[in-house]
């Protein structure tokens, strides 16, 4: 087949005259792989995003985690839809993280908690102190002389005493919470210790009698029973 005369150069048919290998050809094809490559890292992007935000299934390798799928401010009531099951090594999850759902679905959030947070017992309030308690039973809050001295700890049952008077004003209650007393900042004096205490209507009545029957500075004493 006899060849054709372009621009000085012999080529071997029609084709090859309609298209040379020119700077414009070449700047086309170098702008089309442009695209190409952006179209392609810009879907990579997409799924490192979407496989980030997804927790790792629980089969996978590592010890099941729990989660935060989503945002949930202080205060709020956790749901089955906040958290979920993650993989994670052992290194990379604190040794009380959670484990199940059901550990922490219904428990009320102490501090802020973001996605991927791990959900540990002490980002959660405790259960309800009265958890457990009989149905009529509230809790009081009452100043008393150095808990801590004599041992005082949740579930211990106390007898409690006006100081000044000597007067018994509660007899075998027990004991939710202890506080210790906090020592003064130079701006006032500090706050006395305290505990929690779960009483029946009749001791609650008696011991919000003797707490109004204090002199200023006066507080109530602790007497551990066996």
């Amino acid at each position: 087949m006899a060849g054709t005369r372009v621009g000085g150069r012999w080529g071997r048919g029609p084709a090859a005259a309609a298209w040379p290998d020119g700077p414009r050809r070449r700047r086309a094809r170098r702008t089309r792989w442009r695209r190409w490559a952006a179209a392609g890292l810009a879907a990579l992007a997409v799924l490192v995003t979407v496989g980030a935000l997804r927790p790792a299934p629980a089969g996978g390798t590592g010890l099941p985690t729990l989660v935060m799928v989503r945002d949930v401010a202080t205060g709020q009531r956790l749901g089955p839809d906040d958290v979920a099951v993650a993989t994670r090594p052992g290194g990379q999850r604190p040794e009380s993280a959670l484990t199940r759902p059901d550990a922490a679905v219904g428990r009320v959030v102490a501090a802020p908690l973001a996605v991927h947070d791990v959900v540990t017992p002490e980002r959660l309030l405790g259960p309800d102190l009265l958890s457990g308690q009989p149905a009529d039973r509230v809790a009081i809050s009452v100043p008393v002389l150095d808990a801590a001295s004599v041992g005082a700890r949740p579930g211990d049952h106390v007898d409690l005493y006006a100081t000044g008077t000597g007067t018994r004003t509660a007899t075998d209650v027990v004991v939710l919470a202890v506080r210790d007393a906090e020592e003064s900042t130079g701006l006032g004096t500090g706050a006395p210790a305290r505990v929690t205490l779960a009483l029946d209507p009749s001791q609650a009545t008696e011991v919000a009698r003797g707490l109004s029957a204090l002199a200023a500075g006066q507080s109530l004493v602790i007497a551990i029973r066996h």
